[in-house]
């Protein structure tokens, strides 16, 4: 069972939610998992770089933020915040659409909701191929390369 509550805090985006739904689905399947419930935000660079700093201590915009509420025998709840400030800037470095770019923020969120971490490098790696894979399941154009460049501006 998945439920996937999507919000736009955002003026305009032309983002296709299904998008969301199918890596949602496909990080159920790579998992194994029972439930996923997951609230998804997507806002602009001040509120990503305030909630980035009221529960993080860091004090910048990021790309996405993820909280795991609950995490057991299979079922997991959770939220994702994605930045559609930071999704535009970077697809433009990486040449690659604003919705692509976005649907990768939401990925990274899912994987760190399943429990994989990109904090060392091992993981980072580990946490890489599985954005990749996920991309190239769900036939994202430049998936081979859409994440080479992401090590030097993301964690």
């Amino acid at each position: 069972m998945i439920d996937l509550e999507i919000e736009y805090h955002v003026s305009s985006t032309t983002v296709d939610d299904a998008r969301f739904h199918q890596a949602a689905q496909w990080v159920v399947e790579r998992f194994q998992l029972k439930s996923l419930t997951v609230s998804i935000s997507i806002v602009d660079d001040p509120t990503i770089h305030r909630l980035n700093r009221e529960h993080l201590d860091h004090d910048w915009p990021t790309d996405v933020i993820s909280f795991v509420f609950d995490s057991d025998n299979g079922h997991i709840d959770g939220e994702i915040i994605a930045s559609l400030d930071t999704a535009a800037r970077l697809a433009q470095q990486a040449a690659c659409s604003t919705e692509d770019e976005l649907l990768l923020y939401i990925i990274h969120g899912l994987l760190h909701l399943a429990g994989l971490d990109d904090v060392v490098q091992e993981d980072r790696v580990k946490m890489r191929q599985t954005e990749r894979d996920c991309l190239l399941a769900l036939a994202v154009p430049g998936a081979h390369h859409h994440l080479d460049r992401w090590d030097s501006i993301s964690s």
